[in-house]
Parts: C-alpha cells; sequence; structure tokens
C-alpha cells in the first residue's frame, strides 16, 4: 500500500524584483537542480522514459517539452559518522517549463516519486497564498511550491524528512539568488570599463564616426582633427602628419646692411 504527503511552501518576492526575473530563474535548470539542500551533482539525459511522458501530471509535452536530468544526491542514514554514513543516490529528474514557473518529477529508488511545482502567483489580500503568515500574503507577487511524494507506507516516515528538507527553503533561495544576481549586475554597470561610453554618442558611437560626420558633411562642418589620425574634411582625407612632413622651413630674413653706431 502506498501513502502520499504534501508540503505548501511559499516566499515573498520584494517589489523591487520583477516576477518574469524570478521565472526566468526556474526556467534556467540549474537554479532549482543546485539549491536543493540534499542534491550534490546532475548531468542532462539523452532521453526521458516514454512511461514519465504519460503521466498526466503534465501539461501536453508536444507543447511544453519536458527535459531529464539524472541528479546525484547524497542521503544521511547513519549521522555522526561523516561518509560512512552516507549513501549516494542517482535517479531521473524531469523539468518541465510553464508559463509561471517549473514542473517536475523526481523517481527515486524504492519507489518514490516526487512531483513539485514552483509557480508566480499574485500575493495581497485575495491572493492565492492567504493565511500564509508572516506577511507573505501582502506582497505583490510570491513563488510558491506544492510538493507531493508517494511511496510506500512502512517508508513514508523517513522519506517525508528527506523530503522537507530537500524542498523547505529552496523558494527563499531562489529569490535571494536573483537578487543577489542583480545587484551584482548594478555593481558592474557602474564599475571603470562600463564607464568607458564618455565622449560617445547616442548607443556608444564614437563622435569621430557615424551621424556626427554626416552632419558635418551636410553643414560643411570641420571635422575633429587628431594628429596621427586621418582628418576627414569636404576635400577628402588628408593624413595631417603627412601635411607636416611637406612643410620647408625657410630661415629668417637678414637686413641688407649692418651699422654700428
Amino acid at each position: 500500500m502506498s501513502a502520499k504527503h504534501y508540503l505548501h511552501v511559499a516566499a515573498s518576492i520584494p517589489g523591487h524584483l520583477p516576477s518574469s526575473s524570478i521565472i526566468a530563474a526556474l526556467h534556467d535548470h540549474n537554479t532549482a537542480l543546485t539549491l536543493q539542500a540534499l542534491t550534490c551533482g546532475h548531468e542532462k539525459a539523452p532521453t526521458t522514459s516514454p512511461a514519465t511522458l504519460k503521466d498526466t501530471y503534465w501539461y501536453p509535452p508536444d507543447q511544453y517539452p519536458i527535459t531529464t536530468y539524472n541528479v546525484t544526491e547524497s542521503i544521511t542514514l547513519f549521522p555522526g559518522i561523516g561518509e560512512y554514513g552516507r549513501k549516494y543516490i542517482t535517479f531521473p529528474s524531469c523539468f518541465q517549463n510553464t508559463k509561471q514557473g517549473i514542473k517536475t518529477r523526481a523517481d527515486a529508488p524504492g519507489g518514490v516519486t516526487v512531483r513539485a511545482e514552483f509557480r508566480v502567483v499574485q500575493g495581497g489580500a485575495d491572493g492565492e497564498i492567504e493565511g500564509e503568515g508572516m506577511g507573505v500574503g501582502d506582497a505583490e507577487w510570491v513563488l510558491v511550491e506544492d510538493v507531493e511524494v508517494t511511496c510506500a507506507w512502512w517508508l513514508m516516515p523517513f522519506v517525508k524528512g528527506k523530503m522537507e528538507t530537500a524542498h523547505q527553503d529552496v523558494c527563499r533561495k531562489v529569490v535571494e539568488k536573483v537578487e543577489m544576481m542583480r545587484r551584482q549586475e548594478a555593481v558592474a554597470s557602474t564599475s571603470p570599463k562600463a564607464k568607458e561610453g564618455k565622449g560617445r554618442g547616442e548607443g556608444g558611437e564614437d563622435i569621430r564616426t557615424g551621424f556626427a560626420d554626416m552632419q558635418r558633411e551636410q553643414y560643411g562642418k570641420p571635422g575633429v582633427v587628431v594628429y596621427g589620425e586621418a582628418h576627414r574634411d569636404l576635400q577628402g582625407v588628408v593624413e595631417v602628419d603627412a601635411m607636416e612632413s611637406q612643410r620647408v622651413e625657410m630661415p629668417a630674413p637678414l637686413p641688407d646692411k649692418i651699422t654700428y653706431r
């Protein structure tokens, strides 16, 4: 006889983060794969099991493709003795991108199946997560995860604990990761390299080329003179250095007669 257990987790999305940025992070499957507490490695599988594709849990796979990864988790069986008390298991974990986030299904050894759906939903007084507590329901947007685990009834006490350990903080970590990435992008945009565009026109175009030169040609304005570079004027392109080299230095004229007094 099998048993089922459900877990619902929610994390508020700060007002300065667009909901689309959270969905984009979920569509990068590395986000969810690396933020789970038990996962220690993964690699993309070449195919997805036909039996898994038939699961009615999915949206139509022809419209929403499914990607499978071989995931390795570290399970602690006997605490306090380090690696000797750990067991490593590898199993397929499938991901499907949706409009609101992702759907996942993992088939672990022992007949354990975990289905988890991440969704970005609207919060507020009438929101779907009303009553979650800790101010989550007051947020404009919320990231929620609904998990369902199925296994043999006698395995459930052990599986339930491990599943909750793996999933209880994923929503919060996803939001924190996106926030950190946007903060890093903001810092990078203020770096000296990002400021090298000073003295350039719109779109980073050098003022000596493009639109500026077109204006000079149209209105007969002289171009910018830069020694060692080509100078553009209405007569064409002339090397300034070449003009300098063609000058002939003439001695200063002397008087015809010198008179001493």
